[in-house]
């Protein structure tokens, strides 16, 4: 019992080590995908273990409780988190009117490459390498205390439905079933156990009670969300220097493409009219146009805004056209390179259509 305890120690020093190595591998330079989330797993070094554990474990002996360590889970020390509502601007040089090259979402993750310089410093992020404002970023001691919140150790299901159990066995009470990519926090100690059969089970939390789900069919880590580059966002379009507000209410506007024309309508989910459409997608990334006019025609004939002409256009500004006698009834959101998103009545739905698909009255630039 002696040696096997010995031998049981030293496959979990050499477990815990390479998962260290690993983890600081995969979290440092995880790929991204069009700017969507992306998972640092411990899954393969897991499975090692386990794979070599069965000459340590005998029939014998008790249930076998390993603990993923919180290093393990844990970020390097010059991890930063974007303190914002929408986007980060990430510029070329440390100045605000150098071009912006790139956006960090809300909460997501960078990483410090430099001491900071006039307010500003050299972060990385998936494939966007730039300066941001330091204002803007939760760093050090601040940034591992919000780390717990923002990106929680979760078991993501990767297959069919899969049972979670009371305990960890087959022949325990089912406490409810969870779908593909539904997942649940792991518990904050980050345990795997080994079940009498030799199996693994992730200790999760549902509804504030420990629980278990087998390990084989779960992905274990953090959700991380990294920085995206201008062209992910709003296209190769020749535009320079769209601003975060722009590019969030673009990124917020596509998010709901399809979405049904409701007339009077002001809702992202049951349905918006064109007027509708353009101050709930304004609102949700925190600029109120309703306090400058709820109709194409009102916000058209403000004082607030200025005129652009095409040439002068960005993405983010407001189109309005001319339908009946000459009136302006109708307004959409331009996405730059020529192409507008709106809720067409005749389609529907929102669509992104030319901007030149009916006569336009005007644009207006409402941001800056």
């Amino acid at each position: 019992m002696f040696k096997s305890a010995i031998k049981k120690i030293s496959y979990l020093f050499m477990a815990t080590g390479a998962m260290i190595l690993l983890m600081g591998y995969t979290v440092a330079h995880a790929d991204v995908i069009n700017g969507e989330t992306s998972l640092c797993g411990a899954s393969f070094v897991i499975d090692s273990f386990y794979d070599n554990a069965d000459d340590i474990i005998t029939e014998d002996e008790d249930t076998f409780v390993s603990t993923l360590l919180s290093n393990d889970m844990s970020l390097p020390d010059n991890a930063a988190f974007a303190k914002v509502d929408a986007f980060l601007n990430i510029r070329k040089a440390a100045t605000t009117d150098s071009d912006i090259i790139g956006y960090l979402p809300r909460n997501g993750v960078c990483y410090i490459i430099s001491d900071p310089e006039y307010g500003f410093v050299r972060i990385s992020s998936g494939e966007v390498e730039g300066y941001v404002a330091t204002d803007y970023l939760y760093t050090g001691i601040s940034a591992r205390s919000k780390v717990e919140e923002i990106a929680p150790v979760k078991a993501t299901v990767n297959t069919g439905a899969v049972n979670l159990r009371k305990a960890p066995s087959l022949e325990s009470e089912i406490v409810t079933t969870l779908s593909k990519n539904e997942s649940l926090n792991v518990d904050k100690n980050n345990q795997v156990v080994l079940g009498n059969d030799k199996s693994e089970w992730v200790t999760v939390i549902y509804k504030d009670q420990p629980a278990y789900i087998l390990k084989k069919y779960v992905n274990v880590g953090r959700n991380l969300v990294y920085a995206c580059t201008v062209e992910e966002v709003i296209g190769d379009i020749g535009i320079k220097n769209v601003t975060a507000l722009r590019a969030a209410i673009i990124t917020e506007a596509k998010k709901h493409l399809g979405l049904k024309y409701v007339w009077g309508g002001l809702s992202l989910s049951k349905g918006a009219d064109c007027s509708g459409f353009c101050c709930a997608v304004f609102a949700k990334c925190g600029f109120d146009l309703l306090d400058i006019g709820r109709s194409s025609y009102t916000l058209a004939g403000s004082s607030y805004g200025r005129k652009v002409t095409y040439e002068e256009a960005k993405p983010g500004d407001l189109v309005f056209y001319k339908l009946k006698k000459g009136r302006v009834s109708h307004v959409a959101i331009y996405l730059g390179g020529g192409k507008i998103i709106h809720e067409s009545s005749n389609s529907g739905c929102a669509v992104i259509s030319d901007i030149d698909c009916m006569k336009v009255a005007m644009i207006k630039n409402f941001i800056d």
